[in-house]
């Protein structure tokens, strides 16, 4: 009997033994799962914490390019208020005229010769470029150019911009030269000199 219950004991503690094993596996296993789902999670929330930098820096980049619209509309909105409150003179034979920029030189002359930075327009300010020039020259008041540049470009000072509108009477008569038969013609011309 006895070595039936030493056999017994020997058998219990063999058991026992195998159970701690099994149960001393089951728990490095779970130590290990729970290990790899840490890692998991450190990575997925390393990952949600770069996809979030990212959205915030489109965020602030949308931001800074609405921002940046939104100044350039305010420009824009000034210069055309600024166009809007400059008044065109109408003068002799229908001539109109607009300082854009005022010069600080000296005043055109009569019958002298001035140079002219321009720009020929059809009909409007936005109209088809028909003509330009970086330097052109002439005598102001001699009959040299058409005669709404002789009546338009009066008390201008060297260095001003000016915008002209000149009326077909003034201008080309009803000559085509590319903006219609009989058309208005606008002219931006800069005064170099006097």
């Amino acid at each position: 009997k006895l070595s039936d219950k030493s056999t017994a004991v020997e058998s219990e503690s063999k058991g026992t033994a195998a159970s701690q094993e099994a149960t001393k596996q089951e728990r490095q296993r779970q130590k290990n799962q729970r290990r790899k789902e840490l890692r998991r999670l450190k990575k997925q929330a390393k990952a949600d914490e770069r996809q979030a930098t990212v959205q915030q820096q489109q965020q602030e980049q949308e931001k800074k390019q609405r921002e940046l619209l939104k100044k350039k509309e305010a420009e824009e909105k000034k210069k055309k208020q600024l166009v809007a409150s400059q008044q065109f003179v109408t003068v002799r034979s229908g001539v109109q005229y607009m300082d854009v920029q005022v010069g600080r030189g000296p005043v055109v002359q009569e019958r002298k010769k001035i140079h002219v930075e321009y720009t020929l327009r059809a009909k409007t300010r936005y109209g088809k470029v028909l003509d330009s020039s970086s330097n052109f020259g002439f005598r102001l008041g001699r009959g040299e150019v058409i005669e709404g540049w002789d009546i338009g470009m009066k008390g201008m000072r060297a260095g001003g911009v000016r915008h002209l509108i000149i009326p077909k009477r003034a201008g080309y008569g009803n000559r085509n030269i590319g903006a219609g038969p009989g058309a208005d013609l606008y002219f931006e011309v800069k005064l170099l000199q006097c």
